[in-house]
């Protein structure tokens, strides 16, 4: 996992589904906004770190698919033909608006997995990053 960096700026969750193969598991992993230009990253996206994650996906390091990005209610879910990930945040809540579905990328990576979103959303999710001090590059 690569964890904390300059420009990774933490998501704060109350409750991360993981839904795979049939079955719900409770995972308890580090999601962070990265923003463009800062620690290598190309795009502004979301990265969800925890321990073997693209293995329990069946998700190889460096492949994409492609998904649906959307706010359901009170969660973000990203959602593939092989899995779902729930993500009950506040701060995902108060960014994302109510019913927004749209189209995304899953990339697999070590650890973890990055979200490709949407131009409208990247705007969103600079505009809260440039509040904190981390402008795109």
């Amino acid at each position: 996992m690569t964890g904390p960096a300059p420009g990774k700026i933490p998501v704060k969750y109350s409750e991360v589904v993981l839904i795979c193969r049939g079955r719900r598991v409770a995972i308890n992993p580090e999601i962070y906004i990265h923003v463009k230009g800062w620690s290598l990253a190309r795009v502004t996206h979301i990265d969800i770190e925890y321990e073997n994650l693209n293995n329990i996906l069946n998700l190889r390091i460096r492949e994409i698919v492609g998904g649906l990005f959307r706010r359901y209610y009170d969660k973000v879910q990203i959602i593939s033909r092989k899995f779902i990930i729930e993500i009950k945040s506040e701060l995902l809540n108060s960014l994302i608006p109510r019913g927004y579905e749209d189209k995304c990328v899953i990339g697999g990576k070590i650890d973890g997995v990055f979200i490709g979103v949407k131009k409208d959303i990247i705007k969103i999710l600079e505009n809260y990053a440039s509040s904190l001090g981390y402008f795109p590059r």
